[in-house]
């Protein structure tokens, strides 16, 4: 048996190179990073004419790139033996027309002043396809971890253009490799790809006379960009120059522009101050020169994350959206603001580092073994507003103004979040235009919970964002992009990677919506509506009671002097300032009747919900009938068409009555909801009348029982014997209290992280001072979420702390505890909350006024 060696036929090897290299731009970004790794301080990419001059011998393949530009050309050359010979009957027009677009055939130059290559390291590496030097040697010689690794990068040359020659000259050689390759022999039938060869010489010269031979050196840059006042001058004595001929795409002056934005994005803003890329276009000159693409000074934010290998997060919050001058200080008096990260030494110092574990991140104690797997990674983010402020929201929130057309131009091109291993793109994500620039989803988790700013659970916009994110090969090895560098392989790591970057965006979400937030509540003491608006109404009727006077008095006295009414007419400074008081009583009115507005639009829906419900009680009630008696009915039917004998001898999991057992227990269970849901509707509980809490919550327990047992909660009620524990009230009221607190227990108590040995809710009732009744509640689950950072936030709208499992994004309402709120309010009673977050147990207290004596003796 003989031994049959593999082989490759050439147009497939070319074919992996293309399928690899998919765009132009991405072609170059290849060539771009291995100047990178020959540790290049510079990289120059050059689009210059083909022909300085008019041409008059061009050969095939030059005429038919040529005639793309100049479709007469047919008239104006003539062939021989497949050379293209001009002719001495030009016309005037003729020529003016090669000369103005002969300059349109492009060369493509890719230059560095790296270390170089050999002729060796170009026969035995470069000639290599899919060579695992860079696998091998991570680092290059100056120290750089390299970016590649795949050994086809080359084949991006391929991509580009039909004609490739690469220049290379090491350091203390007195010579240079010249490479030369024609993509085209690559092509024809039956071909492997050991036969087709490339020409490899050494020239004893060095690198510059090229560079000089080309014109280059005319247009390569001398020194390095100005950074901190310094410019360092640029060697080229060392380095690579690749020529690339006859274009494959049509570089108009656009996609030169596309290219620019392109090879801005490949760096991270701010970094790699040893590598600079220059592009030069000679159709756009002014537009030449270094790539520069620093952000915005004037962000609003700007968050730096370091994720740690260990689980610990370093969070440093920079904020600039705030003029802290212009804060009022109700603002820092407010009890949420007395401590880190929201005191008035935080806000004056401009930024806050702070320190969480990544478990604290999603709020869950679970198995984050997946989690770490990640690695360690670095995160910048910005954000940006792209409206300024303006009128009272100006006043509500002292934000700072900026230029927005700026903005919107950086963030056009610069904006989304980016991903970058060891300091370069991993390209699509965060490209602007594309479908991969949202990768992170940041649209769809805003028009879930589309809240204003200032209210908690606002999500940012991905239009409104820019940000770096850092991994390394070493770090993150589950994070490796897919051969044609579109992408990241491992679809499950980079979930998780995904999930992790979107919870520490909702730490700057939770901060700039915390501060809004509590802006508006100063806003509101410093502007107290109903003082504002009764004494507007004062002066709105004194000044409407003049006026029917003056009328009155001008009807009784035709001929008043004309001195007289300019006086009228003219508004005195006083008239000035109660205008001023009432259009202020006017604003404070507009915002109630807002909050009014959005009150009763939740109000509305939920009593549409009600409505609903009421609407099929009829049919509810028949289905309770229905599930009540039918096991009995499916049981008995079984008995009457099945043999004894053959029941007999099936399986207890095979039991036709087994199945019927689990069906009866699913039917109580939704009987039992069937129940709870009529008992909320009933007619009676929307009546006010005298409750006694004793009675009441003895019906609580017998609806709420059954479905408590079967998630094993006890529900313990304790009432105190012998006193008026009467309110006059609303029983529907009294259940938005009691079911809420209830259902949040249940969803508490059920949780993986809630590892108590017994599941107890209790209900104790007394009677307070001053006739009220004083309501304590309780639960031993494992309490309010650490983040939530001042307890009371539970009593907003819009707060939640139920999360979804997998993103970690809210999917509770943020209603129940705001309604319970709302009801206790409007019974002027109070609440208090007897627990912290992040400690176990739930306590809180209701108190709620109770019959007076005089009721009382009325009563009796």
């Amino acid at each position: 048996m003989s031994r049959v060696p593999f082989k490759v036929s050439a147009r497939a090897a070319r074919l992996i190179g293309r399928e690899n290299v998919s765009t132009a731009q991405g072609a170059i970004t290849e060539l771009v990073k291995n100047a990178y790794d020959a540790d290049a301080s510079v990289c120059s990419v050059l689009f210059t004419p083909r022909w300085r001059e008019v041409p008059k011998v061009l050969n095939q393949r030059e005429y038919e790139q040529l005639k793309l530009v100049l479709p007469e050309i047919d008239s104006m050359f003539s062939n021989e033996e497949g050379i293209w010979r001009a002719t001495d009957s030009w016309l005037p027009e003729q020529f003016a027309a090669i000369a103005n677009l002969h300059t349109k055939v492009l060369d493509l130059w890719i230059i560095d002043n790296g270390h170089g290559m050999p002729s060796k390291v170009i026969e035995s590496q470069w000639m290599v396809i899919g060579t695992d030097t860079k696998n091998l040697n991570s680092k290059s010689q100056g120290g750089r971890v390299v970016t590649g690794a795949k050994g086809i990068g080359r084949f991006a040359l391929d991509r580009l253009g039909q004609e490739c020659e690469l220049f290379s000259a090491v350091p203390n050689a007195k010579e240079i490799s010249h490479w030369l390759v024609d993509w085209s022999d690559f092509e024809g039938s039956g071909k492997v790809i050991g036969d087709v060869e490339a020409l490899l010489e050494t020239e004893k010269k060095e690198i510059r006379a090229v560079y000089e031979d080309f014109h280059l050196d005319e247009i390569l840059p001398k020194a390095t960009p100005t950074r901190n006042g310094r410019s360092l001058s640029l060697d080229y004595s060392t380095g690579t120059a690749i020529r690339i001929g006859l274009l494959n795409d049509n570089w108009d002056q656009r996609d030169s522009s596309r290219l620019r934005e392109t090879l801005e994005a490949l760096l991270p803003p701010h970094d790699r101050s040893d590598f600079d890329i220059f592009v030069h276009d000679h159709r756009m000159e002014s537009q030449s020169g270094f790539i520069d693409n620093f952000p915005p000074d004037q962000f609003d934010y700007r968050m730096l994350a370091d994720v740690k290998g260990d689980g610990e997060v370093v969070i440093t919050l920079q904020r600039q959206e705030i003029d802290v001058d212009r804060i009022s200080p109700t603002f820092f008096e407010l009890p949420q603001m007395q401590r880190f990260p929201y005191r008035k030494e935080d806000f004056d110092a401009g930024e806050v580092i702070y320190k969480k574990r990544m478990e604290q991140l999603f709020d869950k104690k679970k198995d984050l073994s997946s989690y770490l797997a990640v690695g360690p990674f670095s995160f910048t983010f910005y954000f940006f507003k792209l409206t300024n402020p303006s009128g009272e929201n100006l006043e509500r929130f002292p934000q700072k103004n900026f230029d927005v057309n700026a903005r919107k131009r950086w963030l056009s091109n610069s904006g989304g979040i980016r991903l970058y291993r060891d300091n370069f793109r991993v390209r699509p994500y965060g490209e602007p235009g594309s479908t991969t620039y949202d990768w992170l989803s940041m649209g769809e988790r805003s028009s879930r919970n589309p809240a204003a700013a200032s209210r908690p659970g606002w999500r940012v916009l991905p239009q409104q964002v820019a940000g770096t994110l850092r991994i390394t090969k070493h770090d993150n090895p589950s994070l490796i992009d897919q051969a044609n560098r579109e992408g990241i392989i491992n679809e499950r790591a980079f979930s998780i990677f995904r999930e992790i970057v979107v919870a520490l965006i909702r730490e700057f979400e939770k901060d700039r919506s915390y501060i809004l937030h509590h802006l508006g509540i100063a806003f509101d003491i410093d502007n107290p509506e109903p003082a504002d608006v009764e004494e507007g109404r004062k002066i709105a009727e004194t000044l409407l009671k003049r006026d029917e006077e003056r009328s009155s008095a001008a009807n009784e006295s035709p001929e008043l002097d004309l001195g007289t009414k300019e006086a009228n007419a003219k508004p005195s400074e006083t008239s000035e300032d109660k205008l001023r008081q009432v259009s202020r009583a006017y604003g404070s009115e507009r915002r109630l009747n807002e909050t009014l507005r959005d009150n009763i639009q939740v109000m509305r829906g939920m009593a549409t919900l009600g409505t609903v419900l009421v609407s099929f009680t009829h049919e509810l009630r028949g289905m309770r009938a229905t599930i009540d008696s039918r096991h009995e009915r499916l049981s008995d039917a079984i008995y009457k068409v099945v043999d004894d004998g053959k029941l007999a001898n099936l399986s207890e999991i095979n039991s036709p009555f087994r199945i019927l057992e689990r069906l009866k227990m699913q039917d109580e269970k939704v009987d039992r909801w069937v129940k709870l849901a009529l008992s909320a509707v009933s007619p009676a509980k929307r009546r006010r009348r005298w409750i006694d809490m004793d009675q009441y919550l003895k019906g609580v327990n017998t609806y709420w029982e059954e479905f408590l047992k079967s998630k094993s909660i006890t529900l313990e009620v304790d009432t105190e014997g012998g006193a008026d524990l009467s309110i006059l009230a609303h029983e529907i009221d009294l259940d938005s209290i009691f079911y809420n607190l209830i259902n949040n227990s249940v969803e508490a108590l059920v949780k993986p992280s809630a590892v108590t040995l017994s599941r107890k809710i209790s209900i104790e009732v007394i009677a307070a001072d001053e006739g009220r009744v004083k309501i304590s509640y309780g639960d031993n689950g494992p309490g309010l979420s650490s983040e939530i950072s001042v307890p009371e936030d539970i009593f907003v709208f819009g707060i939640t702390s139920k999360k979804e499992e997998a993103s970690g994004d809210a999917v509770g309402t943020g209603l129940g505890m705001w309604l319970l709120k709302n009801v206790v309010d409007d019974y002027g009673g109070e609440v208090t909350l007897n627990c912290k977050p992040g400690e176990p147990n739930f306590s809180i207290s209701i108190l709620l006024p109770g019959r007076t004596e005089n009721e009382r003796g009325e009563n009796g």
